[in-house]
């Protein structure tokens, strides 16, 4: 064996190299041109000198390196790629040169467009890739160690190294932890407070998590939402859930935080109002946090209709029933949809099984089902094991439970409805609970006046508990309020018609009650929008004076300074900021095309103070879907097949796959979708009996219990 081989050997114990682009430079200037190397074999090796003055190279593939004493010869760098396993094969071209490819750009399949390019080997950039490719399509990290995947990369680019799961598994972390970083920067320079929602669930491995979700305006006017944590908490009470609120926050050193929408269970009121306290301590919650804790909208509509639902629980139950028979063998499928054919039923939809607990996927259920009436009757008369099987349960359903299931449908219809408007995570929706309230309690009063006894008996009830939770308007947050105040299109007009509406013996007193509160919160604004301009006039003071004349001239300036802050409190007790706006006409755009945010940004220089307050209430999230949507990630991140991935790693994945997702088309959130794939999910852990258990205690989409009147 040569030195020079036997030197190639010790590439992992040399020395931190420091590249060059020529070792025998002397560094002395020359009108001779540099000479390059003319040999092929350095299209794949490079030079560099090391700390201690040796001459190297590098191949490019498998980074061996030899010695070049013997600046002459190539032969050790020749055999090396004879033999070399890294070497792409058939290819002898210089690996720094740019190739022509054909690139896709666009954040959609709609909106993407290829366009030619040029490409450049960059295995940095590759194994960038492979990392957000498997965050964000929840591979395994086992799948670098693949035969199929090593097959394929080795024929779509063999230049690049493939590390391993246990280095992905690191990059995933790193990845994790430098988007963290960044993400808390942004929180530290915003100017906008951050509303929180959070929900709790239970895995596979008996372990409970939270996940906490930030949504704020950005300095650019546009609505934010982060999944910023998913931990697990010791246990589902209320001190509990509290401390991991606490820990987060602090964690992420986030000041400012406006509310916290949660669902009605009792321990998230105990949770928010233990946060609430330690919050004030820091002096940093508007109102010492009196509007902190928000209801989520969509779980008080799910206990209004279950509560109306129940009245039909039989006719449910036996459409249910027929609904699983159907669907549990794929001969079965077969020979209903042939029934329908021959009934001539006209629909695409598929019969599917609904999660009891969620009204809306039984919605979808009753809905289909109602459709192919006539071939569950023909079915009947086909199959005698449909019969005997149903009628050991509820029984077959009848003409009767039909006309049930349809009263049914036709009541969830506008429920269903409003619960995907109150459901959105990247627009506006603290300005839709309003509209809300009025939309079905119009609903409700209509169904109680019409002459179907069924119905009227259904609506009372759902008015029962509609009363429990928005009929008084003093429970009610008062950003509620404020929201449809800081809408241009309504302002205070629109809020005294729900008043009335609403609460039409107390209106008056309800009415002096939120014009009092919203003084209060203006005046609070003033006056931290005060305090921040007083800081920055004294910030702008010089603190050394190396000449008169520039003491003089900061005393001028400062004088200026305070002389027009002076002169805008004595104009804005003439007449405030909030009575211009208010005194002024609604805008007379009342499209869905209104962007309610551009509205604000392009008025902020006349209101600088209520254009805070709207950035703030504008980013209040009316429903925790944007967090029970995250354990549908969680549900198939930790599957039975990586149910040994520890807690950091789970977080570390579903956090970042949620912060990979920029684009509007892939975070926004689907309900029809979602329910679907909860319910792939639930019927799954069915079959397998060691986990029936686990998923009867499983929290479901609004399934806490209620609060306690």
């Amino acid at each position: 064996m040569s030195e020079s081989q036997g030197q190639g050997t010790q590439s992992s114990q040399s020395s931190s190299p420091s590249r060059v682009s020529d070792p025998t430079s002397t560094g002395k200037k020359s009108g001779r041109k540099k000479q390059q190397p003319r040999a092929p074999c350095w299209n794949h090796f490079s030079k560099y000198v090391t700390e201690d003055g040796e001459n190297r190279s590098r191949c490019n593939h498998c980074d061996t390196t030899y010695t070049m004493e013997n600046r002459g010869s190539t032969t050790s760098l020749n055999n090396h790629l004879k033999t070399c396993l890294q070497k792409p094969k058939g290819n002898t071209s210089d690996l720094k040169q740019s190739e022509l490819a054909f690139s896709k750009v666009g954040s959609s399949s709609e909106s993407e467009t290829t366009i030619f390019s040029t490409w450049k080997f960059d295995g940095d950039a590759i194994r960038k890739a492979l990392i957000n490719m498997i965050v964000v399509d929840e591979l395994p990290f086992r799948i670098v160690e693949g035969d199929g995947f090593k097959s394929f990369l080795s024929i779509a680019c063999p230049r690049f190294h493939l590390p391993s799961r246990f280095t992905v598994r690191r990059d995933c972390l790193d990845l994790f932890n430098s988007m963290k970083r960044l993400l808390k920067n942004s929180f530290d320079k915003g100017t906008s407070r951050v509303c929180l929602t959070t929900d709790t669930w239970t895995s596979l491995q008996r372990v409970s998590y939270m996940v906490l979700t930030a949504h704020w305006v950005d300095d650019d006017w546009l609505l934010q939402k982060r999944i910023i944590n998913f931990c697990p908490i010791s246990a589902h009470r209320g001190e509990s859930i509290g401390q991991a609120l606490e820990k987060c926050i602090r964690d992420w050193e986030i000041e400012r935080v406006f509310t916290v929408t949660v669902d009605n269970a009792s321990a998230n009121g105990v949770g928010i109002e233990y946060l609430r306290k330690k919050l004030n301590h820091r002096n940093t919650c508007v109102a010492n946090g009196k509007y902190m804790h928000m209801r989520c909208v969509a779980h008080v509509i799910n206990l209004i209709v279950q509560e109306g639902v129940k009245h039909a629980s039989g006719s449910v139950d036996r459409v249910r029933a027929a609904v699983r028979y159907i669907r549990a063998s794929p001969l079965r499928m077969k020979k209903f949809y042939d029934r329908a054919k021959e009934e001539m039923i006209d629909t695409k939809a598929r019969l599917q099984l609904d999660v009891p607990t969620r009204w809306n996927s039984t919605y979808m259920m009753l809905d289909v089902a109602a459709k192919y009436e006539h071939a569950f009757d023909s079915y009947v008369r086909d199959d005698n094991s449909f019969f005997l099987d149903l009628t050991v349960g509820d029984g077959v359903p009848t003409f009767d439970d039909w006309e049930n299931v349809r009263k049914i449908s036709k009541i969830l219809h506008p429920f269903y409805d409003i619960t995907l408007k109150v459901s959105g995570s990247l627009h506006v929706t603290s300005n839709l609970f309003w509209e809300t309230l009025i939309e079905v309690h119009w609903l409700l009063e209509e169904w109680m006046n019409c002459n179907d006894l069924d119905i009227v008996s259904m609506a009372s009830k759902m008015r029962d508990k509609y009363n429990k939770y928005w009929g008084d308007a003093t429970n009610m947050n008062f950003l509620v309020y404020l929201a449809i105040i800081l809408d241009p299109r309504r302002k205070l007009g629109f809020v005294n018609f729900g008043v009335n509406l609403l609460f039409p013996n107390v209106a008056n007193e309800v009415m002096k009650m939120i014009e009092r509160d919203l003084h209060c919160l203006f005046d609070e604004y003033s006056s931290i929008a005060g305090r921040v301009k007083v800081h920055e006039v004294q910030s702008s003071v010089p603190t050394k004076f190396s000449m008169s004349m520039e003491l003089h001239q900061s005393k001028t300036s400062l004088a200026v300074q305070q002389y027009l802050l002076k002169k805008q409190r004595v104009s804005s007790e003439s007449k405030s900021e909030l009575d211009k706006y208010l005194t002024e006409d609604e805008e007379e755009n009342d499209s869905t095309s209104f962007d309610l945010l551009l509205w604000w940004k392009v008025n902020s220089p006349r209101y600088p103070i209520l254009a805070q307050m709207a950035r703030d209430v504008f980013s209040i999230p009316i429903s925790t879907v944007a967090s029970e949507s995250a354990f549908s990630t969680g549900g198939r991140v930790l599957d039975g097949f990586r149910s040994s991935l520890t807690p950091t790693m789970v977080e570390a994945l579903i956090c970042t796959q949620d912060w990979l997702r920029k684009s509007k088309d892939s975070m926004t959130i689907n309900l029809d979708e979602y329910v679907a794939e909860l319910q792939d999910m639930e019927d799954d852990l069915s079959r397998i009996p060691e986990n029936q258990e686990v998923f009867s205690k499983m929290p479901t989409v609004h399934e806490e219990e209620e609060e306690e009147a």
